[in-house]
Formats: structure tokens, C-alpha cells, sequence
């Protein structure tokens, strides 16, 4: 198998571990992981507006998936949305009480997961690998962006 391919396995992988041990994690809480890293991220921008379309940049998803990630946490009474007074087009998006409530279960979930997954890796690999992975992240978005202007 050519590293290229192992690379893309194991990081396929890694998400598909990631996504199973969050749903676990969250089930409790009745939120899916994306909708817990979009409500974390939420409560931890607290006092600056925030709207779908930088969740849409800051997470690299689609937009489509943004809103149906914000859809379900507003049906479950964890975000409202209100008109931005600039720009009836864009909804700024609020967490609720009921979000600030399950802040610190979020939290705690999210770093007991970390925690899990790299447990018995050195400070030093782990630099490295985040090194290597955000340099991959930029790679793939610097190929999309000459694709899309091409």
C-alpha cells in the first residue's frame, strides 16, 4: 500500500473512532459530536457575534451540514438565532441557558476524549503530530482553492 493511501486509511479511521467514542460520550446529553463541538465552541465565543458562516469556515464543514448541526441544537432548545440589525439575511446565533448549563459536561467530555486518545504519546510527538496535521489541513484547502479557481 503506498503511504499516501495509509495515511488517508488511518486518518479515515481515526475520525470514524472519533466520531463513535463522541456519540457515546454525548448521548447522555442528547447532542451529536458535531453538535457538541459547534455548542462548545459557542459558549467558549461567548459576548462576540457569531454567525453559520464562520461556524461553516472555523470547522472546514459544509454549509449545508452547519445548518442542520444548528437546526437540531435550536429544536433542542440549545441555540436561538436573531437578526443581525445590519443584514436581515444573517442570523446571529446564541446560546441558550439550557447550553450554559451542560458547558461544563461538554467540556468535560471533550477533554476526558483528548485525553483518551492520546494517552501514551509523548508532549513531543503530540507537538508534531499537530504540526503535521494542520499542515496537511492547509495543503488540502491550498489544492481546493486553486481547483475552484481554475
Amino acid at each position: 500500500m503506498h503511504m499516501e493511501i495509509q495515511i488517508i486509511l488511518l486518518l479515515k479511521q481515526l475520525n470514524l473512532s472519533l466520531e463513535q467514542y463522541a456519540r457515546e460520550q454525548l448521548r447522555s446529553l442528547d447532542i451529536s459530536p458535531t453538535q457538541g463541538m459547534a455548542l462548545d465552541y459557542l459558549l467558549s465565543q461567548e459576548g462576540h457575534t457569531r454567525y453559520a458562516s464562520e461556524l461553516h469556515h472555523d470547522f472546514g464543514i459544509s454549509k449545508p451540514a452547519i445548518s442542520a448541526t444548528l437546526k437540531g441544537l435550536k429544536k433542542k432548545g440549545y441555540v436561538e438565532t436573531a437578526v443581525n440589525p445590519g443584514d436581515d439575511r444573517k442570523k446571529q446565533i446564541l446560546p441558550t441557558q439550557k447550553a450554559r448549563e451542560i458547558q461544563k459536561k461538554i467540556d468535560e467530555k471533550l477533554v476526558e476524549q483528548q485525553a483518551q486518545m492520546c494517552r501514551g504519546i509523548s508532549e513531543k510527538d503530540m507537538v508534531i503530530f499537530v504540526d503535521v496535521v494542520r499542515a496537511m489541513i492547509q495543503n488540502v484547502k491550498r489544492e481546493r482553492a486553486g481547483r475552484d479557481d481554475a
